[in-house]
């Protein structure tokens, strides 16, 4: 160092010169970008195929469930027509309920009269017997006179 030149700063010398304009670094290889724009298609190609498969599975599910819709719909419907019809039909039958309650009692009424018409037709044919019976020890006492069977009227 001379003694012509003041001492500076390093800081001072750097304030001076003139800032680089491209930042200096070494060249990019070809074989560098080959891969890296592979890379970035590859990852845009991956993204396509996942938004696809996404869109897909979305418009399968959307087929499904406008099937499902339509058909809950046709149930729907079918189960109003019927219940409608089951509620109609069960109020005629809840209105109808006294003409079913005189039919029983009438069934009831006509077997009660057979059986008491059978319990007289057993009455009567022991009351003959016991009546054939006197008549026949009470003609035992006497000659046998011709015995008459008793005329009976079928009812």
């Amino acid at each position: 160092m001379s003694e012509a030149e003041p001492l500076t700063s390093p800081t001072e010398s750097n304030a001076n010169k003139p800032l680089p304009t491209e930042p200096q670094r070494p060249g990019t290889s070809g074989t560098e970008l080959g891969l890296r724009a592979n890379r970035e298609k590859a990852s845009s190609a991956y993204q396509r195929a996942q938004r696809a498969e996404a869109a897909y599975r979305a418009k399968r599910r959307a087929t499904y469930a406008r099937k499902d819709y339509e058909a809950a719909k046709e149930h729907f419907k079918n189960a109003g027509k019927n219940l409608k019809e089951g509620s109609k039909h069960a109020w005629l039958a809840i209105k109808a309920g006294p003409a079913v309650l005189k039919e029983k009692q009438e069934k009831a009424r006509e077997k009660k009269e057979e059986k008491d018409r059978q319990k007289a037709e057993e009455k009567k044919r022991l009351w003959e017997e016991k009546a054939k019976k006197k008549s026949a020890d009470s003609a035992d006492g006497e000659e046998a006179a011709p015995a008459e069977e008793p005329v009976t009227a079928t009812v």
